[in-house]
């Protein structure tokens, strides 16, 4: 029976690996350590790689476009207002199940090469990569959740989903059942007993023991299809096994140039120019006409594109993406400041009200400066005052 190792990612920095060798039968006691001890167990045996939920931005945009190609064009532009940094740094993974809703896997480029870069230098063969966030139980209407130390891994939805830290998930999930009054049931998996706040959560749940992580993801890792394998684009594995000879490509590119322009002239110089130039604007007229075929007469393309991009923006923002978006950049921040204590937060009209306590006043400062530096929010402090545990500061955040 042919084996299959399932890795999951759970410290980047350090290079710590988890893995488990499966059959169609049975499968290995969990494994963990560096990545070079997954090297010696995988051997010449390709893996399936889960990475971290909080690494990985999973949303859900309105595009009423008909084909793939135009998904392809029209997606940067839905999705430049819900990231956190310019859209060209994210390497995106699409899926469309339904006629106009589009399900996106955004991961920073720049993250996924350095990982994968780490796994092939240390001689590890990967066939596919997968967030660990889809790996979870899905069912309609319901959440599921698994608590892992301090991080939270929640599925609300068949496609959507994310990472969190801990002690903001009593009031993350307060506001997801405000914001979805159709979830009607949570399921959780840790392997500590229930805790109060989820006694507390308003809806049917389970709580059930979990002895590993990993396990748990594997099995419905086996589940998942090719949709949301990260290993596509410039990343898929062609693509990754071709990478040194792809550097040589301006190299070549410089030769065949210098070439060109030796063997060229002037006349042909300027015919080709010119030729080229032809056949761009009527490949700019044909991209128009297939991305928006509704529009029968075309009087300047530069402005009406524009104008159909802006009314395409209008659709692709909701109120969960908002909420989830900015709870991820805000999240990210808190989680690097442990001094922070979260006291309450609450999300009304696009707009994140935050409670915290701090240290000092330069703390709050600080966490203000970095949101509007990294994250492009609009940070306003709202009041902040000395108190027996330190300065409670409340915020207003949103997207400027």
């Amino acid at each position: 029976m042919a084996e299959k190792i399932i890795a999951r990612l759970i410290n980047q920095q350090d290079a710590d690996v988890q893995w488990l060798i499966v059959n169609d039968v049975t499968s290995s006691a969990v494994q963990q350590g560096t990545l070079q001890d997954l090297a010696v167990s995988a051997g010449n045996t390709a893996i399936t790689l889960l990475l971290p939920a909080a690494e990985i931005l999973l949303l859900a945009v309105d595009l009423p476009v008909k084909s793939n190609s135009q998904i392809k064009k029209a997606l940067p532009f839905a999705l430049e207002d819900l990231l956190a940094d310019d859209v060209d740094t994210y390497h995106l993974v699409w899926h469309r199940p339904s006629k106009d809703t589009v399900y996106v896997a955004a991961i920073n480029q720049v993250k996924l090469q350095n990982c994968l870069s780490s796994f092939k230098e240390a001689g590890i063969n990967i066939n596919s990569v997968y967030p660990e966030t889809l790996c979870l139980p899905y069912q309609a209407e319901s959440c599921s959740l698994v608590i892992d130390r301090h991080n939270a891994i929640l599925r609300n939805g068949q496609w959507l989903g994310g990472g969190i830290d801990v002690e903001v998930l009593p009031t993350m999930l307060d506001k997801l059942l405000t914001e979805n009054p159709e979830l009607y049931g949570l399921q959780v998996w840790e392997v500590n007993e229930p805790a109060q706040w989820f006694l507390d959560v308003p809806i049917t749940k389970d709580h059930h023991k979990l002895e590993a992580v990993l396990p748990f993801l594997q099995a419905g890792a086996v589940k998942l299809g090719g949709e949301f394998n990260l290993l596509t684009g410039v990343f898929g594995r062609k693509n990754t096994m071709d990478w040194h000879w792809q550097e040589w490509l301006p190299a070549l590119g410089v030769i065949l140039l210098a070439v060109l322009l030796q063997i060229g002239t002037l006349i042909t110089g300027y015919w080709h120019q010119n030729t080229e130039l032809a056949a761009l604007e009527t490949k700019t007229l044909e991209l128009f006409k297939q991305t928006f075929p509704e529009i029968k007469r075309i009087v300047n393309i530069n402005v009406q594109a524009d104008q159909q991009v802006t009314e395409l923006k209008k659709h692709s923002v909701g109120q969960g993406s908002q909420f989830m978006q900015l709870l991820y950049q805000t999240g990210e921040m808190l989680g690097t400041n442990p001094d922070f204590k979260l006291q309450q937060l609450d999300f009304i009209n696009n707009l994140m009200q935050l409670q915290l306590i701090a240290t000092d006043i330069s703390q709050i400062e600080q966490l203000k400066q970095q949101l509007e530096s990294k994250n492009a929010l609009s940070v306003k402090v709202q009041s902040a005052e000395a108190g027996p545990n330190g300065v409670e500061a409340h915020l207003e955040i949103k997207q400027k």
